[in-house]
């Protein structure tokens, strides 16, 4: 078995943007972990867990991975990919890699949190919500302290079926500084999610200012230049990070050194290229960028995680998005304007789904079945890179 020959093979099969390196991805996490949900594969290589299943399917043609599950090597497989893989975790046994730990604050905020999330509007998909877990939380807000983002600062958030603003209000209270957050205010078009925002910061001391908004439309001219830090969780496309983004540094005060707190999960090269330089291009900076810092209840495709970049301004801010915005944002806006190639599992033709191709989505491709083999299963390859 040539292993340059089967990663270049696989990697071809799928259609894989990130190429032989992406399939070496795979197999890495898989010989380091087996056996491993494809989940866990999906959050160890960065790849989404479509991507890491075709993956998986086209190793298991070629006998490198076993057909059973969870995912594992074939002895062939281990002997020729395993080599040099130890099965050893480096990440910290306390913070899991999140960089943040505090056992006091988790054991005294837990509980709290737990109500406050249960309390929750349930999660709307179809504006990309999904609420991060309790521990996540407490993560990000002790990230923040950790930052000094938090005491004496205003902070704007932007977007917050998370509840952050709950866990900054709670955590506040806890440690005695609820008088130190000098403006906390929530912008949300989601009344329920705002509604309960208002029921589980009340009586923390801390006011948390409510404000109703679509982020298609600008900020109110109060809410402009007006905060030292920004917090937001957008949607998962690169135009909901680029609007979201843009409202966020027109939310902050010209200053340099101010805190933007940007939660997004691993993205396809093309995308993770653009996202960065949408980072620069709007005078922002990279302090730190925690991968997989985010867990997340559902996200299914990406794994349920997300990574934290931790943000700071400079003298040149400048929004990318000034006014209305009205192109596609979220993940069913994108779907519903794009074609996307899929692969016929039986013979490997390659079809168009999406609008103006002769199917405009996968069900009915399927229904119909694929015109050279009258094959019904099909992968999705990635799309074109630009």
């Amino acid at each position: 078995m040539d292993v340059d020959s089967v990663i270049a093979e696989v990697a071809s099969a799928v259609g894989l943007a990130e190429g032989a390196s992406g399939v070496r991805d795979v197999i890495r996490a898989i010989a380091r972990a087996e056996p491993v949900a494809t989940r866990e594969i999906s959050r160890m290589a960065e790849l989404p867990v479509p991507i890491v299943t075709a993956v998986c399917n086209e190793l298991r043609k070629r006998d490198v991975v076993d057909r059973s599950r969870p995912v594992r090597l074939t002895q062939e497989g281990r002997d020729i990919f395993a080599s040099g893989q130890l099965a050893l975790d480096a990440r910290c046994p306390v913070c899991h890699g999140r960089g943040v730990a505090s056992a006091k604050i988790t054991e005294s905020l837990n509980n709290e949190l737990d109500r406050a999330a249960s309390a929750a509007p349930e999660a709307k998909p179809e504006l990309d919500q999904t609420h991060c877990t309790v521990a996540t939380k407490i993560s990000r807000v002790l990230a923040m302290h950790e930052a000094g983002a938090l005491a004496g600062s205003r902070i704007i958030i932007l977007g917050d079926d998370d509840l952050i603003s709950v866990a900054i209000a709670r955590f506040a209270a806890l440690t005695g500084m609820p008088g130190e957050i000098r403006r906390l205010t929530v912008v949300d078009s989601d009344a329920d999610v705002l509604a309960c925002i208002a029921a589980q910061t009340a009586g923390t001391g801390v006011n948390a200012e409510i404000v109703q908004h679509d982020l298609r439309a600008p900020l109110p001219a109060a809410l402009r230049g007006a905060f030292d830090v920004a917090c937001t969780d957008p949607p998962y496309t690169v135009p909901g990070a680029e609007l979201f983004l843009s409202r966020a540094v027109a939310a902050l005060t010209g200053d340099a050194g101010q805190h933007v707190f940007f939660s997004f999960g691993a993205r396809r090269p093309a995308e993770t290229l653009r996202t960065q330089e949408l980072i620069t291009g709007m005078g922002l900076t990279v302090r730190a960028m925690t991968p997989n810092f985010n867990e997340y209840i559902g996200a299914g495709i990406l794994a349920g995680t997300s990574h934290l970049y931790h943000l700071r301004t400079t003298g040149v801010l400048a929004p990318l998005i000034t006014g209305d915005y009205s192109g596609p944002l979220y993940t069913a806006d994108l779907r519903a304007a794009v074609t996307r190639p899929y692969r016929c599992a039986g013979c490997g033709a390659v079809h168009a789904v999406g609008p103006g191709a002769q199917w405009t989505n996968i069900a009915s491709l399927q229904a119909a079945g694929c015109p050279e083999c009258s094959g019904t299963v099909f992968r999705p390859m990635a799309l074109q890179q630009r």
